[in-house]
């Protein structure tokens, strides 16, 4: 058991802190200029902090004299001379001094200012001076003097000259939507700015030329209120299918043209059967309101005998003008 050497013990040496570092200089209070503190600076620039030499705490129970007194607590006060009269001056509001004369007070403007009206025929007794005191309605008195020389004016509504006719024409400015008359149809709705009319509208002078025309050497006849003409059951047809087509644009949306095979979708609108075809390749949805259409196109058969009887309708119109206009060449 000799012959084995034992094992060496581990141990660890503990370093000594280094003398020669420096150490941060302490830091001042806030009163720098404090006489219980005091510090110097070397040639090496180390601080040298010197200990407090008084560093007992005391305390005592007496009071603390105060060095203010009884009259220093109290309020300020004023001294006012009182002999001086109080006068309104009215500085706050003042702007000019016009309203300070006498002359011009409204004691004398409501008084003194005033001529008293003379004696009237009705009358011979004078008004006697304002005094301020309210006597009643019966001592009312009229201030104004009336003017004799002034001219008699009518007042009132006056009866309107026969010898002059006045008329009123409103003249449309030219600003009429383009799609709306092309089509029936604008999509900005009652927010256009544009005005929504399909009729040519012509001038106030080209209407009463047409009128001074028309109505050369004959009589006005005045207007129809009823009549027993069997043909007005045609002509309220022709209101009703009027009255549908104003709903109904009379051309189709997309080509702005007449329609042809014309075809109804699900949300009621009606288009060519080319043009939504051919748009729903594009586009799914519908040209008008943008509602989906699932490829759904109904024939439009109603559309078309309405469309026929249209033009029935203005072929009538037209051979009823052209035969007035023979009558009358």
């Amino acid at each position: 058991m000799a012959d084995i050497a034992e094992a060496p013990a581990v141990t660890f040496k503990k370093r000594g802190a280094k003398a020669n570092l420096r150490k941060r200089a302490a830091t001042p209070p806030p009163a720098s200029d404090s006489s219980e503190y005091s510090s110097s600076e070397d040639e090496a620039g180390c601080k040298i902090k010197r200990r407090k030499k008084s560093a007992v705490v005391t305390a005592s129970t007496a009071n603390a004299k105060s060095s203010t007194t009884f009259s220093d607590l109290q309020t300020t006060k004023f001294a006012a001379d009182r002999t001086a009269v109080i006068e309104e001056v009215n500085d706050a509001t003042r702007t000019s001094n016009w309203y300070d004369e006498k002359d011009l007070s409204a004691k004398s403007l409501l008084g003194k200012t005033r001529a008293l009206p003379a004696k009237t025929e009705e009358s011979s007794t004078e008004v006697a001076a304002p005094d301020g005191k309210y006597k009643g309605n019966a001592a009312y008195s009229n201030f104004i003097s009336k003017n004799p020389n002034a001219p008699n004016k009518l007042v009132g509504p006056m009866k309107a000259p026969t010898n002059i006719r006045t008329i009123t024409i409103t003249d449309f400015a030219p600003d009429v939507c383009k799609d709306y008359k092309q089509t029936g149809f604008c999509g900005f709705g009652d927010n256009c700015k544009f005005l929504h009319a399909r009729e040519d509208y012509k001038q106030g002078w080209a209407l009463d030329k047409e009128w001074e025309i028309s109505t050369k050497g004959k009589k006005q006849n005045g207007t129809v209120v009823a009549s027993a003409n069997k043909n007005s059951r045609l002509e309220d047809e022709d209101e009703e299918d009027a009255a549908l087509l104003e709903k109904v644009p009379f051309a189709c949306v997309i080509c702005k043209k007449g329609y042809t095979n014309p075809v109804v979708t699900r949300c009621g609108h009606y288009f060519c059967e080319a043009c939504a075809l051919q748009r729903y390749r594009k586009k799914p949805d519908c040209a008008v309101c943008g509602g989906g259409t699932n490829g759904v196109f109904n024939g439009a058969k109603g559309l078309e005998r309405i469309l026929e009887r249209k033009t029935k309708r203005e072929e009538r119109l037209k051979d009823k003008a052209d035969a007035e206009a023979e009558e009358k060449a």
